[in-house]
């Protein structure tokens, strides 16, 4: 069982996000299955303290297991669990009682944790560590190390927990990140452009550039360290990039925002693009994952170009791409995620071996557990395409690509109305197409275009995880790959429609609103959480709506002016009637009548 120490603990409380963390740790106590919460409950903070995404910030990260962990600043213990997996001890600190108890009611069961709540300032530990986590705790220096310098006195006080070869790791967003520029508001201000002008009025927390963090980072005594880029950024990562592969693997998306409300000045994918080809992108990453190294020792991440995890799907499809440095040579691998998601990578090599149309499979091994297949420098085609529409904005050329990648998929098909078959209900639901279309026996979805590449004038693919020993429909698995690229690349998505492309092809459009069900289905049936997002203002809502509320002060203007002319009107009006009753009540005959008036008045 997990312990919780409280032997430098006094009562701290100042940290934390309020009552809900009493619901949290209810939800902890009541259940082992924290996905099943998430399901119904989509509030920010439950869903950033208790998903399971955050561990793609590290799960891919080669610790050594033999070692021990200092968890800073670990929250809800979101890592935790992962930390414990992994390594053979670990040690959590965290500021609150309150935080200590959902850390230990979501963790109990590992004997390897031992939880201290309280100020790390006020604690004394006898062994030094191999790893040392600083998710999201930099920033606060200036809380908690009360000096002239906090952030690089705090790495110093860090830096002296180390083992000789220990390692810090510091998670931390860029505070020049393109999300930010292009309107997301400052994560612990939730102000929009607080960052990138340096936090003028808060000194309460502080986030640095590139450039800003080494100068710490040098100043607090590290000479060996290493840049890793999370994006859309280091609380729900899905790609982690690093300084060999981020110019030649940009990311075309845009940040979401799970937190506050977001005004969109711009296309983020768009500009990275640019960033990319000027080589400075990685300055505008979003987010940083630095290791801190003590000593000149070189360790594995040094071989790591990146990782990608797919984590937002049954269990049993979790895996995880890295591409490394093995044997002076760059590979890929394919790992699971889980032990149960080890026969999914093992169904991926057996698949490996097949040709579907004319697309050939590059390649493979399965080594421990792990598919291994060599790395092409080649562009992928979602690049080629990218190219081509940037180059020629009649989109003739990206069409002529666009039929070579149809005809290469669909070659060597027969033409069916068999393959609504109980396999393909399960996977793809019971929507139905009334018409014959191109099939083979054994079918691969996964086409997209990130994952096909050119060697020797021969497309071969170089994932094929999505492969079904029945038949599904060519036309479906082709929309499915344009699909794809129109929601991953916001380049095709501005030039281009999916009906239009299949009116150039020729291809029958009547089947894509089924095609769109079938997609659903296969979703549901892969699975994985929802990430909350909220509203989105774009800059160009923004200008229509400042033209829209300045028509609005016009028009309301003309009708206080007409309101105005219309009063001068009647107080004109009211000053000759009171001139006319002036001299009613003056004259003669108005005073003689007066006493006729009060009888008048009395008789009434």
């Amino acid at each position: 069982m997990a312990t919780i120490n409280k032997k430098f603990y006094n009562n701290e409380t100042e940290y934390s996000d309020g009552s809900i963390e009493d619901e949290i740790l209810d939800m902890v106590k009541s259940t082992d299955d924290l996905e099943s919460i998430l399901i119904n409950d989509s509030r920010w903070p439950v869903f950033y303290h208790l998903s399971y995404l955050r561990e793609n910030l590290l799960n891919w990260y080669p610790f050594k297991e033999d070692s021990n962990l200092l968890e800073i600043g670990a929250g809800c213990g979101a890592l935790t669990g992962l930390f414990c997996n992994k390594l053979s001890k670990v040690t959590a600190v965290e500021l609150t009682d309150r935080r200590s108890q959902i850390i230990y009611n979501r963790h109990k069961n590992y004997p390897n944790l031992e939880i201290f709540p309280g100020n790390l300032n006020n604690m004394e530990f006898e062994e030094k560590f191999d790893y040392i986590i600083l998710c999201g705790v930099l920033e606060y220096a200036t809380r908690f190390t009360p000096t002239d310098n906090p952030h690089v006195d705090f790495l110093k006080k860090i830096k002296s927990m180390l083992s000789e070869d220990g390692v810090i790791l510091v998670a931390i967003e860029n505070r020049i990140g393109l999300k930010y520029l292009s309107g997301s508001k400052e994560d612990h201000i939730a102000k929009s452009f607080v960052g990138i002008d340096n936090y003028p009025n808060d000194n309460s927390v502080k986030t640095f550039s590139r450039f800003e963090l080494e100068e710490v980072i040098k100043e607090a005594g590290f000479n060996n360290y290493k840049f890793f880029y999370p994006y859309p950024d280091y609380k729900f990562p899905t790609i982690i990039h690093t300084d060999d592969l981020i110019e030649e693997i940009p990311v075309l998306t845009n940040a979401p925002n799970p937190d506050y409300e977001k005004i969109k000045l711009f296309n983020d994918g768009n500009l990275n693009l640019t960033l990319s080809k000027e080589n400075i992108s990685k300055y505008f990453a979003n987010s940083f994952l630095v290791e801190l190294r003590n000593s000149e020792v070189i360790p594995k991440t040094d071989k790591i170009k990146y990782s990608k995890l797919s984590a937002r799907r049954e269990k049993k499809f979790r895996i995880g791409t890295q591409i490394y440095e093995k044997n002076d040579n760059t590979v890929v691998s394919k790992f699971p995620l889980n032990s149960t998601s080890e026969e999914h990578v093992e169904k991926m090599h057996y698949y490996s071996k097949n040709n579907f149309g004319k697309i050939k499979c590059l390649d493979s091994v399965l080594e421990n557990k792990n598919l291994i297949y060599s790395y092409l420098d080649e562009l992928n085609l979602s690049n080629i395409l990218t190219n081509l529409l940037l180059k020629d904005p009649t989109k003739k050329q990206a069409i002529d690509e666009l039929k070579k990648v149809y005809e290469a998929i669909e070659f060597d098909s027969s033409e069916t109305d068999k393959y609504h078959t109980s396999e393909f209900s399960e996977v793809f639901g019971s929507e139905q197409i009334n018409k014959p279309l191109h099939c083979h026996e054994v079918s691969n979805l996964d086409f997209i275009f990130n994952n096909l590449f050119y060697v020797n004038d021969e497309l071969l693919a170089i994932d094929y995880e999505w492969c079904f020993d029945f038949p599904i429909p060519v036309e479906y698995i082709f929309w499915r790959s344009l699909n794809f690229e129109y929601y991953h690349n916001d380049v095709f998505k501005k030039l281009f429609t999916i009906e239009e492309i299949f009116d150039e092809l020729k291809l029958d459009k009547t089947g894509i609103p089924t095609f769109k069900k079938w997609e659903d289905h296969f979703m549901e049936y892969v699975g994985g959480p929802v990430i909350p997002n909220q509203k989105i203002v774009t800059g160009e809502q923004i200008i229509r709506d400042l033209k829209h509320y300045k028509k609005l002060a016009n028009d309301k203007e003309k009708e206080i002016k007409s309101l105005k002319k219309q009063m001068k009107k009647l107080e004109k009006n009211n000053s000759t009637l009171k001139s006319k009753l002036k001299l009613m009540e003056d004259s003669n005959s108005w005073k003689i009548t007066s006493p006729l008036r009060n009888v008048m008045k009395k008789m009434k």
